[in-house]
């Protein structure tokens, strides 16, 4: 059932999950049972900070012309939650002044001083109808309710009435100043320094494999200072591996048949001449730089390629390249291309994605002054969806395939079954995969003479990576998304699909690309996301700043918690109608918020911002182990030693076990130990993203770096080693996510941390830094 404060009264309810709907009656008066409350506080529980919505969610249906009746009926029932005291005092609000407040407030929307159409106009009402899809209603209607109420009391209009109500004026300060910092209805002037620049936009726009991408690196390669930004780091290595090798042909220069280059000195990889072709006329000094990973090839090198959340908003170039435009709108990562494409200093902007996207950058740019191109491009070569799935059948596979799966383990499970059934050798390409790696895999599978002529990989296929397939097989057309098993949204279809076909492609029977799917049940969600047109995106995302977080913790009460920011930040803010909030995870609220307010009382703002977008591995309880000693330590100390950390710990016994059985060829790997080395690299990660961010205090980065490469060499061997145990893999993990819902060692006790752990942050405190050994 809805939550207790939504009425039944005008509404009809859909089941998320059944699709059924179910027609209310027209009540004049609320339900007998209304004021009857679920046993389940939804207000108070951790899952209020997710946005999507658990299966047995009701979403109301408000009618769109009547808007201002739902507003007017509902409001009565919204201040009796219960959630509602504790967040406004949360906020600033004394206990002894929130009825009056809250009465007040009510009394002005039943009177309908709040539903003229300029109050109606003022107040957005509009976004109980344009917001009510974005995942669970019920804290999304609640959140609007908030932000309207404190615009209203902010109102200098409001001022005598809320005072003679039994506001005191302090409240009522803390109110005007919180609803001020909340105010981002022009988003464009968080970056002044971009709004001095005249900027030129040009959108490359399109499906899959139609070239949109290619001009726009030209001009890249063509720049006295450029920068390139992707979503994936196996994109940003391309990128940045191409431009150094002279790849591309910088646009105003007549294209040359490329030559072969030499393989590099500070690689043992024997790398193929295939990937070596280039032009060394057109080579570029190009660095890279990701959350996980650094390449220097020369500090003054003019051009960056990285991943998009690492971009400088404070640097000037002469062209910038945003690939994947169209994730703007992604729920968890979309703020980082706002922030982009607002706030990038770049006399030339290139956005390279889907056509989705245009209207919302149109959006986003219309009161900037930039200048805005669109340049259309049409798939290169036709896409064509096979009639028949592979029928549960690997033997059907043929030369140029590539099958896409969605775990790692799933990779090398579908790379032994090929195999065994058939003549043909597997490349593979996941995200984890060390890039020289990867590039040496994606180059035996486009030389046709290297015996390697299938190709397995995760949806990192999807994103643009320079592979020359014939058929996308789709293992499955579901994901695992960290919370449910889900079905392929149509957009991620059509982009793996798309790069089927890819233009230049020979051996084809007939010009194009072919798609199908594993099993036969399949293809029917398949055929349905190809079929289906492009719909514009109705929204992009913003992210949580270090700027709005100081702000917010500014007009705060004094001492403010981490939680009360982020309450603010998701309670007050006002955004218009063509941006949303990005969604912080309720784990990362639940259990991050307690940690940073009751365990690092002494961090800086600035520090506390930090840690809310660090990767925080909260599913995995051995993993955080480490983490929590890194942070401890960096708390404790200012200084995070690496190795007195992790010496002595059975992830890291259970890594140089690994690399002695990898030197003696010995495969019998366990389940338990190629988990136990998924947990090392996440803390592994979670170091080398903070070594990007507070180098001088956590300052082992030619350790972790080593020890990174360690970790994924062996897990890359270990999940070959233990393929045959799929089954055994799946349920252990299963174990663990279930083990990790109840596991509070992270913020428990000092007697409860899993045994190594304190004797090791004291090592920290008085042992020399170890050197690192390497096979």
């Amino acid at each position: 059932m809805p939550e207790s404060w939504l009425t039944l009264a005008s509404l009809s309810f859909r089941r998320h999950r059944s699709g059924g709907t179910q027609k209310s009656s027209q009540l004049s008066k609320r339900p007998n049972n209304y004021q009857s409350r679920v046993k389940t506080d939804f207000w108070k529980n951790k899952q209020q900070w997710s946005h999507r919505p658990p299966p047995d969610v009701y979403h109301p249906q408000i009618d769109p012309n009547n808007i201002l009746a739902f507003f007017e009926t509902e409001i009565k029932a919204w201040s009796q939650g219960r959630s509602l005291p504790e967040r406004l005092e949360l906020l600033g609000v004394p206990p002894d002044e929130f009825r009056p407040f809250i009465k007040t407030f009510v009394r002005a929307v039943q009177n309908g001083e709040l539903s003229t159409p300029e109050a109606q106009k003022k107040y957005d009402l509009d976004r109980f109808v344009r917001q009510i899809d974005d995942g669970n209603p019920i804290p999304i209607i609640d959140a609007i309710y908030n932000t309207i109420l404190y615009a209203w009391a902010a109102e200098p209009a409001q001022a005598q009435l809320l005072l003679s109500s039994g506001l005191s004026p302090a409240t009522l300060t803390s109110i005007s100043s919180l609803t001020k910092v909340g105010d981002l209805s022009f988003p464009a002037e968080l970056y002044p320094e971009a709004r001095r620049e005249h900027r030129k936009v040009i959108m490359h726009v399109g499906p899959t494999n139609s070239g949109k991408t290619h001009n726009a690196l030209r001009a890249l390669a063509a720049s006295g200072v450029g920068m390139y930004a992707g979503p994936l780091r196996l994109l940003a290595h391309e990128i940045w591996e191409r431009l150094n090798l002279g790849q591309i042909v910088p646009l105003g220069v007549e294209e040359k048949p490329p030559t072969p280059i030499a393989a590099d000195n500070d690689t043992a990889l024997d790398v193929s001449v295939a990937r070596k072709l280039g032009n060394p006329e057109y080579a570029r000094a190009c660095n890279m730089l990701t959350g996980e990973e650094q390449r220097i090839v020369d500090d003054a090198a003019p051009l960056l390629a990285c991943t998009v959340e690492m971009i400088s908003t404070s640097k000037v170039y002469d062209v910038a390249v945003i690939d994947e435009i169209q994730m703007i709108a992604d729920e968890m990562r979309g703020g980082a291309w706002t922030k982009a494409v607002l706030g990038l200093c770049a006399k030339e902007l290139h956005l390279c994605g889907e056509e989705t996207a245009v209207p919302i950058v149109q959006a986003l740019l219309k009161d900037t002054g930039d200048e805005i191109i669109i340049n259309r491009y049409e798939r290169l070569s036709p896409l064509y969806l096979e009639e028949k799935s592979l029928e549960m059948d690997w033997s059907k596979v043929r030369k140029g395939d590539c099958i896409v799966t969605f775990s790692r383990s799933s990779i090398f499970g579908i790379k032994r079954q090929i195999e065994k059934h058939t003549s043909f050798r597997c490349a593979v390409v996941y995200g984890r995969l060390p890039p020289e790696l990867r590039s040496e895999q994606a180059a035996l599978f486009n030389d046709p003479n290297s015996g390697y002529d299938i190709i397995v990989g995760s949806d990192a296929i999807g994103m643009g990576l320079n592979l020359k397939i014939g058929r996308i097989i789709f293992e499955t057309a579901s994901k695992w998304d960290g919370i449910e098993e889900r079905t392929l949204s149509t957009s991620q279809i059509k982009q793996i699909a798309g790069r089927a076909g890819r233009y230049g492609l020979q051996g084809n029977v007939k010009p194009g690309g072919y798609v199908t799917t594993f099993s036969p049940k399949d293809m029917a969600p398949i055929q349905k996301a190809l079929d289906a047109p492009p719909i514009p995106l109705t929204h992009a995302r913003l992210t949580i700043s270090p700027e709005s977080f100081l702000a917010f913790y500014l007009a705060l009460p004094t001492n403010a918690t981490t939680k009360a920011v982020l309450t603010a930040h998701q309670y007050l803010t006002r955004l218009p109608p063509y941006l949303r909030l990005q969604t912080v995870h309720h784990k990362v609220i639940g259990y991050l918020c307690e940690f940073l307010d009751t365990r690092t009382p002494n961090f800086t703002i600035a520090d506390r911002t930090l840690c809310v977008d660090a990767p925080f591995p909260l599913n995995d309880p051995f993993a955080l182990d480490i983490v929590n000693a890194f942070i401890e330590a960096y708390h404790s100390d200012m200084k995070t030693d690496l190795w007195p950390i992790l010496e002595g710990t059975r992830l890291v016994e259970n890594l140089e076990q690994i690399e002695t059985r990898m030197q003696k060829s010995d495969s019998n790997v366990t389940v338990d130990m190629l988990a136990q080395l998924e947990s090392l690299h996440k803390a592994v990660v979670f170091y080398v993203w903070m070594t990007f961010r507070r180098p001088v205090s956590w300052h082992c980065f030619e350790e972790v770096s080593v020890l990174k490469t360690r970790v994924e060499m062996a897990l890359d061997w270990a999940l070959q080693s233990i393929t045959k145990a799929q089954e055994g893999v799946a349920e252990h993990r299963k174990k663990a996510k279930a083990e990790a819902i109840t596991y509070r060692r992270f913020f428990g006790s000092e007697d409860s941390a899993k045994p190594g752990i304190s004797q090791t942050m004291e090592r920290a405190k008085n042992e020399p830094r170890r050197a690192t050994s390497t096979l």
